[in-house]
């Protein structure tokens, strides 16, 4: 935490891990969060892999869950107060802190990745750009997988490798 002034503050400090931290992704208070007073969150993945903490503001943390994507994590990021890891094998998997649930969902191999507001927006290697509202955290009702909607497929399918999105 930056204080103006005091400076740089620990926070929260993990408990010793058995494996290297290859990915970290930190979240700042959410006002209105699902969690209360815990909307403060700090997560960790190796390999496939991820430990997830909500954090006080007395500096304790306790651990929400282990997680486990099946597949290395190449990315590990925040959507409010969702949890988002990616691979580029097509595996992303989504911890939603209103249901407190973790889903995993196969899609098209991902090149790229963006988020805007509530939206996870995933540039793959097929030339489509899909996307999913993980406010919602919608599932389809047939087999409870997550819906993953295309946005975009591009006529050639050359692939996604970058993606910027910005909302108004």
């Amino acid at each position: 935490r930056m204080k103006e002034t005091s400076g740089w503050q620990q926070v929260f400090s993990s408990p010793r891990l058995d494996w290297v931290v290859e990915r970290v992704a930190l979240n700042a208070k959410v006002l209105g969060g699902a969690l209360g007073d815990r909307d403060k969150m700090a997560a960790a993945a190796a390999c496939g892999e991820i430990i997830l903490w909500a954090l006080r503001d007395d500096g304790n943390g306790s651990e929400i869950g282990l997680f486990r994507l099946g597949v290395p994590v190449e990315a590990l990021f925040f959507v409010g107060n969702q949890l988002i890891a990616t691979s580029h094998t097509g595996k992303i998997g989504v911890w939603n802190a209103v249901t407190k649930h973790w889903q995993i969902q196969d899609v098209v191999p991902i090149n790229s990745y963006d988020a805007a507001g509530t939206f996870l927006l995933l540039g793959c290697n097929n030339g489509s750009i899909y996307y999913v509202d993980v406010q919602k955290f919608p599932l389809r009702m047939k087999d409870n997988d997550l819906l993953v909607t295309e946005l975009y497929r591009d006529p050639t399918e050359d692939a996604v490798t970058a993606l910027s999105v910005y909302l108004t």
